[in-house]
């Protein structure tokens, strides 16, 4: 999944925040809800965002993830 935020953010939204940005992530929310289930809500997704924007090196990433107990 952090493949996925990180490519909305870098390549999608260039890391900009603008109103069209929230239409962006309020339709993907809606799809991969659809497809995926709740877990992927807007808050759920914009934390996901968030944390991909964070930690940029997937390597850094799955080393964090074998630590987190999600």
């Amino acid at each position: 999944m952090w493949q996925v935020v990180n490519h909305v953010n870098q390549d999608i939204l260039e890391n900009k925040r603008a109103e069209y940005a929230k239409q962006i992530v309020s339709t993907l929310s809606t799809q991969l809800k659809e497809q995926y289930g709740s877990n992927f809500g807007l808050r759920n997704l914009r934390r996901m965002m968030q944390f991909a924007a964070q930690f940029t090196d997937l390597q850094i990433v799955v080393t964090l993830s074998r630590q987190l107990s999600w």
